[in-house]
């Protein structure tokens, strides 16, 4: 518990600066889960892996609303920008720039082969735009970790 305590302060603090931050999530077989808080209101960021295919899942729980733009969304990997499969906003396929003002899920779809310990970085900040203004958080990490 305590240790939830301090990931938590930790996780709202990188928050608070104004630099942009690294976000690692450890990806696994099981699935992985994480929440962050923004301006707009929280996201809690799930997903797992299936075969070849790395399924994300941002549920918002928003204050405000917000504006989802996929022609901004970045995922490299090896340090290359690779496309991304699919956007889907409640289930419907994201095609262009969209404000959202509710609680609402986006999942992402990334086929890609990777391997244990691979990292995929994806990058929100234009792709989520809060009070018109893009999130600032900089990259998230995903980290692929076999468990036995």
């Amino acid at each position: 518990m305590k240790t939830n305590t301090y990931i938590l302060l930790l996780f709202s603090f990188l928050l608070s600066s104004c630099d942009p931050h690294w976000f690692n999530i450890e990806i696994d077989g099981n699935g992985f889960q994480k929440s962050f808080a923004f301006e707009c209101g929280e996201i809690d960021v799930s997903g797992s892996t299936i075969g070849e295919q790395i399924p994300i899942l941002l549920n918002f729980k928003l204050n405000n609303p917000i504006v989802l733009n996929p022609e901004k969304f970045e995922i490299k990997y090896k340090g290359e920008e690779i496309p991304y499969s699919r956007i889907y906003l409640n289930e419907v396929l994201l095609k262009e720039t969209k404000s959202i003002n509710n609680n609402s899920k986006v999942r992402i779809v990334i086929d890609l082969k990777v391997q244990s310990g691979d990292t995929i970085k994806i990058n929100v900040n234009d792709f989520i735009l809060c009070k018109e203004q893009p999130l600032g958080i900089g990259d998230i990490n995903l980290i692929l970790v076999r468990r036995k």
